[in-house]
């Protein structure tokens, strides 16, 4: 049966979520799955309460605007920290009032929500389920109370709670990842969406983050950029010359066919990064999540296999055409290998990567919808 989102703003723009809602929804659950899958830092709200505002939940006093104050600036301390740092992170907040909401955007004014919109009864019987925890179940109507609903804000995601966990992280993924967005996408907009993806990346989540991610971003981006600008000029500058003053230059097809072989390696290693090649997992999506692990972990094992092949015979290459040159221009004919030889390389290295991260992700079963799930 297909999943429908409550509601969904367009794509974030920048990395940096709250997943919110009363106690009971799941958000810490999700938020920490959601963080995994975008290998972003997590936090917890819950860590950032004072000894004092912990005591009284515990004895039922519900919490006020002046006990959350010191509360809201730890956290936009710790937002503009990770900010400062480079660090992609999801927060689990219940952030009820858009008071709240709006002191965290004054630190982050690209914030994006996800609200897990949950009813009372389900809620009281999570609460009621979850043992240890400081927020007792009497304090669930004081939450419904307080919460005033994000709908209609800027930059939130509205899903319903009582979905699945593989549900409710794969359409969050999706929201942050997806690089096709409907351009009627905007607040308040309804779609659908299957729970089984025909096409689509394992999560479309970036392979690794960080400062050295961000370079070989940087990098990529700006190799493709001068290697299509290159080959704009060479190709429609060659046309003017032929048509307009009856000469040429006859190197220019010849650099142009080695500028898009260039191309085309060096954005097959960007996109990799990125999550952005195709792939199918209707059928893989189906298994429970053990094998879903043990499928994702063979398929990055071929993928490390073919590109570790395809490295070896680069370099085949590169010691064949050492000392080579072309017909037309001389440019040496290893060049024409070196960014096979890059790509596949780099394609090895996130393979392995990616592999390692197939293991490190917490483990969700499709089959089981919300057990496990912590209800904060």
């Amino acid at each position: 049966m297909p999943y429908q989102p409550l509601a969904s703003a367009a794509k974030p723009s920048t990395r940096a979520l709250v997943v919110m809602g009363v106690s009971g929804s799941g958000k810490s659950d999700i938020s920490s799955v959601v963080a995994s899958r975008l290998q972003w830092r997590h936090i917890e709200a819950d860590d950032f309460h004072s000894a004092d505002n912990v005591a009284r939940m515990r004895a039922g006093i519900p919490l006020n605007d002046d006990d959350r104050q010191q509360w809201l600036d730890a956290l936009c301390q710790e937002m503009q920290a990770a900010k400062a740092a480079g660090e992609g992170f999801v927060l689990s907040c219940s952030a009820l009032k858009r008071a709240y909401r709006e002191r965290l955007r004054q630190a982050l004014p690209d914030l994006s929500f996800v609200h897990l919109r949950i009813d009372p009864l389900t809620a009281l019987q999570r609460v009621g389920n979850r043992p240890g925890h400081f927020m007792p179940a009497s304090l669930v109507d004081s939450q419904f109370s307080t919460l005033e609903d994000p709908d209609g804000e800027p930059g939130v995601l509205v899903l319903d709670a009582v979905n699945t966990r593989e549900v409710l992280v794969e359409e969050v993924c999706n929201w942050f990842q997806s690089d096709i967005q409907s351009p009627f996408a905007g607040a308040g907009e309804v779609l659908v969406s299957s729970q089984h993806d025909s096409a689509n990346c394992a999560g479309k989540e970036h392979i690794y983050e960080g400062r050295v991610a961000h370079l070989f971003d940087r990098l990529t981006d700006g190799m493709m950029a001068l290697l299509m600008t290159f080959m704009v000029v060479a190709v429609f500058g060659n046309v003017v010359l032929r048509y307009v003053f009856g000469t040429g230059w006859a190197g220019a097809e010849e650099l142009s066919r080695l500028a898009f072989v260039w191309l085309v390696f060096v954005g097959v290693a960007s996109s990799m990064r990125r999550g952005e090649l195709m792939c199918f997992r209707m059928i893989r999506d189906r298994f429970p999540g053990l094998a879903q692990r043990l499928v994702d972990s063979c398929s990055w094992l071929l993928v490390t296999v073919a590109s570790l092949l395809s490295a070896v015979g680069a370099w085949n290459q590169v010691e064949y055409g050492w000392g080579n040159l072309s017909t037309v221009t001389g440019y040496p004919l290893v060049l024409t290998m070196l960014p096979i030889l890059g790509c596949m390389s780099a394609l090895v290295i996130l393979a392995l990567v990616q592999l390692v991260n197939v293991w490190r992700r917490p483990l969700t079963n499709t089959s089981t919808g919300l057990t496990g799930i912590a209800a904060d």
